[in-house]
């Protein structure tokens, strides 16, 4: 009975999963009729030929099945002494050079003909033999066979054959040796130390990273999908058989790879949550391979979720560098944050922009912690822990990346990932998580850092989803307005009554004061729906390390009560009257119905310094063994806000580090933009109390006059000008022509289209940058810049008060007490936040009436100046001398490519 063979389609070619996976992992693609194998070289070749087809499955079984390298492979091989045109279909080499011949491979279109068969094997042996490869594989798909070439006769064709296809020895037959065997003590993998952990996880990282091939974003991600397979390991090999996620001797890159994309595929399919279907890892076998070397004798699950959360702050802090506008929390802001909260297991927790899951990890740590210690003992104390992980920790990410990152960081600390919504704003109104939808006052605690700097549009989908800013009430009125106005408003509408909200968020928003940057508006909208309980100032470089310059400061936010609504509303709508614009009257008389204290404190030190590392500087909070929060907080903030919370009326206050309460119908009214930022609040408080016996004390305007003299150098255009600007220490000079857009020369003629209007200095006027004047950028103009001219951004001030003296109010302005007083007047949140005239003039400057008296007390500084001045010159002469005697080009002086202008923009 003649045998049946079966046909072949090249749709179940392109269908058969050992195809698929090799094109998923990019060894072959497919694409308008032609194949292309990525494979040692790259080649491509008809797909319309039957005999590509068997070629396409042989490679792909060889790859997946065999754990051949495809660095190792060559299609259409050259023959020697074989007619000029032969060439072997596929030759498997034993090196990544492909000099030396393994494994010769004849492929022919499915059902061939007896006769066409033996022709097909002979071809295989002239070819094998002529390469000298030990070993053959005659394949047409439904028939295969496999020989043994080297070790017989070149004419033997029967007794060499060891079987079909699947006789083919797996990694050129070395069977590997596996070190790490699941459940036997010593011989499996081991919890590890927080330093190993961390720096087994960095090298895997910057293996993935490959000296900036793939960007940071997309190498967590890989990072991230090999982790999900090694925990998917330590989880699920039974005991006694070895780890799936280990290298064993003598093993290919290629078989290593295939079992963790085997691991990736079966941990995808266990926990849909984090990896949607179809997400594949997308490196070189290579590369899994070096990352699984690094990684395979440690046990992430089994190492302390302490060692794990101090491992992965660095980690993360020092990789993640505002990628996309998300900027790394250090784990101090977090830790402190989650701690003023003082959030228990009973508590439903969300952070709204989730990020990497640095909020919602210290949730869960600091939660755990106090379980541990209230419920030691207890039976069902990790049932506690894991409930509170699995139902009650939330959190929203817009990027689909990100989101996986987050997902994955809380799994590795040992769960509490099934409740991240990703791929989605928490702007949208239309969520996939039960507790989600609907949104509204679903959650006791909401924590966290939202991303700002951006805006959000009217019809932005992206971020709006299926919302319309119209819902927004911080956007009445407006087509946009920053996006972190709307996080905070829609951060206000998950909280349930009397829920609570620990927020980082930039400067501007306690303290601009123009309603176009819609600051005022979000101060409202807070009073009105709130207790403001606690705001603390951060250190400008708090999110340095990450790469941001941003001032901010941290808001703790109460939602009202039902009976706080209604008390405040009750007096706030008797009043309100939208015709007559009375808003302000409104609100001021309904906080004093509910008048509270409001804690405000400005910390200096964070337990990090600029550049990231680790100091014992502190002012947030005292931390104890394995990261966590130490029960005496004295001296610190923390300590300070439970001493406020237990009393608020009788609170006192602390100093070193600044601490106060303010009523809020006092703060309220402080300024006419009811300002909410401490170091503003802080320094007024101060300022009350520092007044130098004997001297007089007055408002700047007093003393001081706005001079506005315009001049019009374009009149003149012959004329040369001198243009001034300030440096840091106070140091007036003129400013650099033919620098960055300024113009060649600073004569009239370049004045013509000049955008700016440009101001007339005076001797004995002062000066200052209205951007910069926080970093110290005042000064009194000299005789030598007298006529000097800038534009409105330096504002120029006449002194009126001949009791006055230039010099001595010089160096009075440049006093630590005005310093601290010129920072705490500034408003916005960038690295050149800026003054205003008003609030400038506003300050209260104070100074013995006797001119001689000022005198006496600056002259030391005056003497000081004219010595480091003179030591100055004699230090640049006694260069140029030097100079002189090396190149013999006298006192020629030269340019400093270095130098750096602090000079204001225009």
């Amino acid at each position: 009975m003649k045998k049946i063979i079966p046909t072949l389609t090249k749709d179940e070619i392109e269908n058969d999963p050992l195809v698929l996976e090799v094109i998923a992992r990019g060894f072959i693609e497919l694409k308008r009729e032609r194949i292309y194998y990525n494979l040692n070289q790259k080649r491509d070749y008809s797909w319309s030929d039957p005999e590509e087809w068997v070629r396409c499955y042989t490679i792909a079984y060889l790859i997946v099945d065999k754990g051949y390298p495809p660095n190792r492979m060559r299609t259409e091989v050259s023959v020697p002494r074989r007619v000029p045109d032969d060439s072997a279909d596929l030759v498997v080499f034993e090196e990544d050079r492909c000099h030396t011949p393994y494994l010769v491979v004849e492929n022919k279109a499915n059902g061939q003909t007896d006769a066409n068969r033996s022709q097909g094997i002979e071809q295989l042996f002239g070819n094998a033999n002529s390469l000298r490869a030990p070993l053959g594989l005659y394949d047409e798909f439904w028939t295969s066979t496999f020989y043994d070439v080297g070790n017989f006769p070149s004419t033997e064709r029967s007794v060499n054959i060891k079987g079909a296809r699947e006789a083919i020895p797996a990694q050129y037959g070395n069977i590997p040796e596996f070190t790490y065997i699941a459940g036997i003590q010593n011989n499996d993998i081991k919890p590890t130390k927080q330093k190993v952990l961390e720096s087994k996880v960095r090298r895997a990282h910057s293996i993935i990273w490959s000296g900036g091939k793939r960007d940071p974003l997309t190498a967590f991600d890989e990072w991230s999908k090999i982790l999900f397979a090694k925990v998917e390991d330590e989880r699920n090999t039974p005991n006694g058989d070895p780890r799936e996620f280990q290298v064993g001797t003598n093993e290919t890159h290629t078989a290593v790879a295939n079992r963790v994309h085997k691991l990736f595929e079966q941990a995808c399919k266990a926990d849909p949550t984090i990896f949607t279907e179809g997400i594949r890892i997308n490196l070189p076998d290579r590369k899994i391979f070096e990352v699984v070397k690094v990684l395979q004798d440690i046990s992430i699950t089994d190492t302390s979720v302490d060692s794990i959360g101090a491992a992965f702050e660095s980690f993360f802090g020092s990789v993640f560098r505002g990628e996309l506008g998300q900027y790394f929390t250090m784990r101090q802001l977090a830790r402190f944050t989650v701690a003023m909260l003082d959030i228990t297991h009973d508590d439903y927790v969300i952070d709204p922009t989730a990020g990497s899951g640095g909020f919602l990890l210290e949730v869960l740590l600091q939660v755990w912690n106090n379980l541990d210690k209230r419920f030691s003992g207890r039976r069902d104390l990790e049932r506690i822990k894991l409930d509170f992980a699995l139902h009650k920790v939330f959190g929203i990410e817009i990027h689909e990346i990100l989101a996986r990152i987050c997902k994955i960081n809380l799994l590795l600390h040992h769960d509490g990932h099934t409740n991240i919504e990703g791929d989605r704003s928490c702007l949208d109104s239309v969520f996939v998580k039960p507790r989600l939808n609907p949104y509204n006052e679903r959650f006791t605690k909401v924590v966290g850092n939202p991303p700002f700097g951006d805006s959000v549009e009217e019809g932005d989908e992206d971020l709006l989803g299926e919302n319309t800013l119209s819902n927004f009430k911080t956007a009445e009125g407006r087509r946009q307005i920053p996006s972190e106005h709307a996080i905070l408003e829609r951060a206000i509408d998950l909280l349930s009554d009397g829920g609570s909200l620990g927020f980082i968020l930039p400067d501007g928003l306690f303290n601009n004061q123009g309603e176009l940057s819609n600051c005022p508006r979000i101060r409202r909208f807070l009073v009105k729906n709130g207790v403001i309980e606690a705001v603390v100032s951060l250190p400008d470089f708090a999110f340095r390390k990450s790469g941001a310059q941003n001032k901010t400061s941290i808001l703790f936010f109460k939602k009202f009560t039902s009976s706080e609504r209604i008390k405040f509303n009750n007096v706030y709508n008797a009043i309100y009257d939208e015709e007559s614009s009375n808003e302000e009257e409104a609100i001021n008389e309904a906080l004093k119905t509910i008048n509270y204290s409001v804690f405000l404190a400005e910390a200096n030190f964070t337990g990090y310094t600029p550049t990231g590392a680790s100091s014992d500087l502190n002012d947030l909070y005292l931390g104890s063994v394995g990261g966590t929060v130490n029960e005496n907080q004295e001296g610190t903030i923390l300590g300070e806000y439970r001493k406020f919370k237990a009393n608020p009326k009788l609170y006192k206050g602390k100093t070193q580090p600044d601490c106060t309460s303010i009523s809020i119908v006092d703060m309220w009214n402080a300024h006419e933009s009811h300002r909410i930022d401490p170091k503003y609040h802080l320094f007024k408080l101060e300022a009350r109390s520092q007044l130098s016996a004997g001297w007089i004390t007055t408002r700047i305007s007093k003393v001081m006059k706005r001079r506005e003299e315009i001049l019009r150098p374009e009149k003149q255009p012959d004329d040369a000008v001198v243009v001034l600007t300030l440096s840091q220490t106070g140091e007036i000079r003129p400013r650099e022509a033919g620098k960055g857009n300024n113009p060649p020369e600073w004569l009239g003629m370049y004045f013509e289209d000049s955008p700016s209007t440009w101001y007339k200095t005076r001797q004995g006027d002062v000066v200052f940058s209205s951007i910069d004047l926080w970093k110290g950028c005042i000064s009194v103009v000299p005789e030598e810049f007298d006529g000097a001219i800038v534009t409105k951004e330096f504002p120029i001030y006449q002194i009126i008060d001949e009791r006055l003296d230039p010099e001595f109010l010089s160096t009075l302005l440049r006093s630590r007490y005005y310093q601290r007083a010129f920072r705490a007047i500034t408003t916005g949140h960038s690295n050149r936040r800026r003054t205003q005239a008003a609030d400038f003039e506003a300050l209260e400057i104070s100074f013995p009436i006797d001119r001689q008296e000022q005198f006496k007390l600056i002259k030391d500084v005056v003497s000081a100046r004219k010595e480091h001045k003179q030591a100055s010159d004699v230090l640049k002469s006694a260069m140029l001398n030097f100079s002189n005697v090396i190149d013999g080009r006298g006192d020629e002086e030269f340019y400093n490519i270095s130098e750096v202008s602090e000079e204001a923009s225009n």
